[in-house]
């Protein structure tokens, strides 16, 4: 077996750590690595996640057993390590290792019971040789002595060819329907009323998404379509059809939606949300009418989106596009190359 310049850790928890991943393994390897990848395995040890920092916990233990494992079986030069949970007890192998992180345990892991969390996060972190926050609010909520950072995101990019007839239409996306605020969505939909448009719900069928309505007090609006989990195609379908994506989320480690929504020449609709959102600056830069700085204020905003005339979509899918730069995959690959591999690499 080839020795691998690169070994990536991929603790994978969710589709959307999956799908970063596997991209940022191809942007190694485009740069020329020799990179490999190890996905951690929670086995029975899964059924124990119950809340932080108890699945923090759970989810580093893990990442530590598959990391000493790789590490004897594959011999890198270097480790990326994907998310901050799973650098918390990583080995000291003596290799230069990197962390690639949505969002430091210090924004999102707040209180005395995620205390140890926060110190174990402060000593990864400035073990590394370098950090890869995907947003610069993330880089900006680094601990103290953390090591150096390069802003490095997932790229994002438009899915069709354009020309797509664009619909009275809204999307939204809620796999939680609590951290991602349907009752709000919903609450905003039903209060905008915006005469023959329909909204797209993704992400979660009906009956969950009734259920958590009424434990909201809220009932379901009209025109609203559930359209669950389907296929990331789908959804990029549904997003080059809609005039807007509407946004609530409670919290937002990131937002891989809303910026592909971007990418699609939807107008976003959001709600200001705590962490390291990395849409809403945009949002505000782009459209600030579109911005609820309140979540009770999202309705509001829902109708001016549907009052806009062509000219205005025009400026504003133009402007977006110019705001996603940094998110195109030539700009993360001129990343990799000319700054994460150097640093791993370089001696």
């Amino acid at each position: 077996m080839t020795r691998p310049d690169v070994l990536l850790l991929s603790l994978g928890t969710t589709r959307g750590w999956q799908v970063a991943d596997a991209l940022f393994l191809e942007e190694l390897r485009a740069a020329g690595a020799r990179a490999a990848a190890v996905r951690v395995r929670l086995g029975f040890a899964g059924a124990l996640r119950r809340g932080y920092p108890v699945n923090d916990v759970v989810e580093a233990i893990a990442a530590r057993r598959a990391l000493l494992a790789a590490l004897a079986e594959q011999s890198p030069r270097s480790l990326v390590i994907s998310t901050v949970t799973a650098a918390l007890l990583a080995p000291d192998a003596g290799l230069p290792f990197a962390v690639r992180l949505d969002t430091p345990a210090s924004l999102n892991r707040p209180g005395a019971r995620n205390a140890l969390v926060r110190a174990l996060e402060r000593r990864a972190l400035s073990r590394a040789r370098l950090l890869l926050p995907w947003s610069p609010a993330a880089a900006g909520a680094l601990p103290g002595g953390a090591a150096g950072a390069v802003v490095l995101p997932p790229p994002v990019v438009g899915s069709g060819g354009g020309g797509e007839e664009r619909r009275r239409l809204a999307v939204a996306y809620v796999p939680d329907p609590k951290a991602k605020g349907l009752d709000l969505v919903c609450r905003a939909w039903a209060c905008a009323d915006v005469d023959e448009a329909r909204l797209e719900v993704f992400g979660i069928d009906r009956a969950r998404g009734l259920r958590h309505l009424a434990r909201s007090a809220v009932q379901e609006p009209a025109r609203v379509e559930w359209r669950g989990l389907v296929p990331a195609q789908d959804f990029r379908a549904a997003l080059r059809r809609a005039r807007a994506f509407v946004a609530a989320p409670r919290w937002e480690d990131f937002g891989q939606a809303p910026l592909e929504a971007l990418a699609d020449g939807a107008l976003l609709v959001t709600a200001a949300a705590g962490g390291a959102y990395a849409a809403l600056p945009i949002a505000r830069a782009l459209d600030p009418e579109l911005v609820a700085e309140r979540p009770e204020a999202l309705a509001p905003c829902l109708r001016a989106a549907f009052e806009r005339d062509e000219e205005a979509l025009a400026r504003y899918r133009a402007a977006a596009a110019e705001r996603l730069a940094p998110y195109r995959p030539e700009a993360a690959l001129r990343s990799v190359r000319e700054e994460v591999l150097p640093a791993l690499l370089g001696g």
